[in-house]
């Protein structure tokens, strides 16, 4: 076990039985179905002021050892003082990131807050991450293999709620590479179960490069397919999801 499932379990509880996780709660309700919420475990990971809610549940020295929460000690004139820091201040809505094999290697904090509030306090992502090499797993991998094996093709997205909103309307063989680049490595780990890889990157700019880049290096190693597009109109696969069915994407091409 990595250390980290305490964690997510914990973090579960709260994010339906806790009254400060109401915000989140609700959030998630209007994006995923309980089934999904289910399957992909999603918790909420307390900010700083509100981090003794988690402590009594796995320890403080857990959360610290994991780099999960931190102590910093502040001298002023007079006094020095202890601030406690949560490592997810403002990405309280967690899910696990697991292994090709299952094992949570890492947690994935989603922002609520809108991009001009990220701006105003220096929060660059919407999303933030634990340590680990991102390019060497691909999330939804786990879920997805047996899919992808049946079907023998795999759809490459670039964010998390991408494929959980795939899985949510049937479409199992999807993964997220977490950016518009694909790694050898996460190549290597999709040509175990198929060569056919489609490429459904975000329709922006550096989805555009990212799909180009991606057939220059690989193409020689397994069948890129980078012209099935999401439709002017809609910025990812999530976004269109939700007005249209994945069929009527297909009849597109």
């Amino acid at each position: 076990m990595s250390g980290f499932e305490p964690i997510v379990s914990a973090c579960k509880y709260l994010l339906y039985n806790c009254p400060e996780a109401e915000e989140h709660l609700a959030y998630l309700n209007s994006r995923i179905g309980a089934d999904a919420q289910e399957k992909f475990e999603f918790g909420y990971f307390p900010g700083s002021d509100k981090i003794n809610l988690l402590i009594p549940l796995v320890g403080q020295e857990t959360l610290t050892s994991l780099g999960l929460m931190q102590r910093k000690e502040y001298q002023d004139s007079v006094s020095a003082s202890r601030v406690t820091i949560s490592y997810f201040e403002y990405h309280q809505l967690i899910m696990p990131y697991k292994d090709l094999y299952g094992n949570v290697i890492g947690l994935v904090g989603r922002s609520l807050l809108a991009d001009e509030e990220r701006k105003q306090l220096t929060v660059q992502a919407k999303y933030k991450n634990t340590s680990f090499s991102k390019g060497n797993h691909m999330f939804g991998l786990f879920e997805a293999k047996q899919s992808i094996l049946e079907n023998d093709m795999v759809y490459v997205v670039e964010g998390q709620f991408d494929v959980i909103k795939c899985f949510e309307r049937g479409i199992k063989n999807v993964v997220a590479i977490g950016s518009s680049n694909l790694t050898f490595h996460q190549l290597s780990l999709l040509c175990r179960y198929t060569k056919n890889i489609c490429l459904l990157l975000d329709n922006d700019e550096a989805g555009d490069s990212g799909r180009k880049k991606i057939y220059d290096k690989y193409s020689q190693y397994a069948n890129i397919i980078n012209k099935f597009r999401i439709p002017k109109g809609y910025k990812d696969i999530d976004e269109y999801l939700k007005e249209n069915s994945f069929d009527q994407l297909n009849a597109l091409f």
